[in-house]
């Protein structure tokens, strides 16, 4: 019963609708009032010094959304550590580790060249991130203490706060904030009603830079309606650039390295991310001829039943290969045995002016 209500409120929240009195629509707006009342009165207390901030002895970006759901949240931070590296400095990535299973206040996800926590620890992008083994990662739900860790474990000299904007009682440098390029504010309604964490123009007025996400093209963008909202503020312009993460054989093929390989298979596809739909999209534009598509939860545990109907679905439509996510493959056991070939689809930001945005970090951190 509670996932098919949850269900039917993520359907809900990602529509324009007209609530009427004593509907379910008009219920999730009643309960939206309360949940924006709540958030407007916690930031009030902090900006008034009733809840007190705390600072960590290097500088923080932070990187986050207004919205729940995805809007290249990790891929930005992942962006963000890679060019840190480029210029220098000693990143650490402080993540909350949401819907892991970390008893600790704080942990050591990988330092780097090591992993030392499992997803099922750590949390889905932590892990994710961590296996990159380009930078550490410390995953934390008390983000002060995971950065204290990262000092004493890492010595960073930079730290990037994932998921950070509303976790305002850490003192950062720089706050990032991610929107949808077609969608920047969801429906417009507070949750649950709708897809806000909080109200634009109160997030836009404490943000430094807006980061609009899944744009249409890389050509020359005309002027934003966020920029209308906040004129002061510096808007760049991204989209998600998709590539194979990795290639798995099955049986009888031989592993390929490049994402195009897809044009033109008969494909399945399975995943559990955010924004499922995105991924669709993103494979039926890269050619491939989609049979199907297994949705599950964000952050879903996949279990061998759920494996086995995958693997299933995709012999008995005489799929060519199955297509997942790089967040879903640190979820899956990576000695199963796949009849199909499986390519591990990652996503990575570009930036229309990369310089113009390096440019606004190095000024703002004065490197």
């Amino acid at each position: 019963m509670f996932k098919a209500l949850e269900k039917k409120i993520i359907q809900v929240s990602g529509q324009q609708y007209q609530p009427t009195v004593l509907s379910f629509e008009g219920l999730l707006v009643a309960a939206s009032y309360l949940y924006g009342a709540g958030t407007a009165f916690r930031n009030r207390l902090y900006r008034f010094g009733c809840l007190e901030q705390k600072g960590l002895p290097c500088p923080v970006i932070s990187v986050g959304n207004i919205t729940a759901g995805g809007t290249g949240k990790t891929p930005m931070a992942i962006y963000l550590a890679d060019l840190l590296t480029r210029l220098g400095r000693k990143p650490v990535v402080i993540s909350r580790g949401y819907k892991g299973c970390l008893k600790k206040d704080a942990a050591v996800v990988g330092n780097g060249c090591k992993l030392f926590l499992d997803a099922d620890q750590a949390g889905d992008e932590p892990h994710m991130m961590a296996s990159l083994k380009q930078f550490p990662v410390v995953v934390g739900k008390k983000r002060y203490q995971a950065g204290l860790l990262a000092m004493k474990r890492l010595s960073p000299d930079i730290m990037v706060l994932d998921d950070g904007f509303q976790h305002i009682r850490l003192k950062r440098d720089i706050d990032l904030l991610l929107m949808d390029h077609d969608q920047p504010f969801g429906n417009g309604r507070m949750l649950p009603a709708g897809r806000l964490r909080e109200p634009a123009a109160r997030a836009l007025a404490r943000a430094h830079a807006v980061i609009l996400t899944r744009c249409p093209d890389l050509s020359p963008q005309k002027p934003h309606h966020v920029s209308c909202l906040a004129p002061h503020l510096p808007v760049y312009y991204t989209r998600h650039q998709p590539f194979l993460y990795t290639w798995i054989s099955g049986p009888d093929s031989k592993p390929h390295t490049r994402l195009d390989s897809l044009k033109g298979l008969r494909v399945v596809l399975f995943s559990g991310i955010g924004d499922n739909k995105s991924f669709y999209q993103t494979i039926q534009n890269l050619g491939a001829r989609i049979l199907d598509h297994l949705e599950f939860a964000d952050h879903y545990r996949y279990k061998g039943a759920d494996i086995r109907k995958i693997q299933d679905r995709a012999e008995s439509l005489g799929a060519d290969m199955l297509v997942t996510t790089q967040k879903d493959w640190v979820k899956l056991d990576t000695g199963e045995k796949w009849v199909k070939d499986l390519a591990v689809v990652g996503v990575q930001l570009v930036f229309t002016k990369e310089k113009r945005f390096e440019s606004f970090i190095t000024n703002r951190l004065h490197i």
